[in-house]
């Protein structure tokens, strides 16, 4: 139940410039994502980062940080589950523990949660770095989760959890970014 460096994986679920201007709290919400990913990169742990087609790109400050080692994986289905690339780069990256951050949390989010859980993964969703176009969408969206046995978490508790002591030799540069 609690998150490892050596098996879990960040998927970036959607966060694309035609939706993303639409969700209810955006500007938190990327923030969130950015300390998020700007710690992953620092910890050099594995994402996977998904674009709905027809949506645009994801946003650029994500992009940034993700750097153009990272390539999106388009998809069709609101699961990322039902995507033969995204299972594939999966099973490669062996991980037993998904991340979840993303847009948007009662569909993409959700679907591709619930499936991961079907599939025997331990799936984390970071409620403070998922978003809806309305706030009820995302609430029981949320709950339906919790309902189904995926666990919640932030970006702080996720942050402190791989790190596990202030002793590890990461501590210090990932601290300049939790209190950025």
């Amino acid at each position: 139940m609690i998150l490892n460096k050596e098996d879990a994986v960040l998927v970036v679920i959607d966060i694309q410039e035609r939706l993303s201007k639409h969700i209810s709290g955006i500007s938190e919400l990327i923030q969130k994502v950015k300390k998020l990913l700007k710690v992953w990169k620092i910890l050099d742990l594995p994402l996977l980062l998904t674009e709905q087609e027809k949506l645009g790109d994801t946003l650029e400050e994500i992009k940034e940080i993700l750097g153009c080692e990272i390539k999106p994986i388009r998809k069709k289905s609101f699961s990322c589950m039902k995507e033969e690339k995204f299972v594939e780069e999966l099973k490669r990256l062996k991980p037993r523990k998904v991340v979840l951050v993303g847009i948007e949390a009662h569909i993409c989010v959700l679907q591709t949660a619930l499936d991961l859980v079907k599939e025997g993964y331990e799936v984390h969703v970071v409620i403070d770095a998922i978003g809806s176009r309305n706030d009820v969408d995302k609430k029981v969206a949320v709950d339906k989760m919790l309902i189904l046995g995926i666990i919640p978490t932030t970006v702080e508790i996720v942050i402190y959890e791989l790190l596990k002591t202030s002793t590890d030799e990461k501590f210090k540069e990932v601290l300049k970014v939790v209190k950025d």
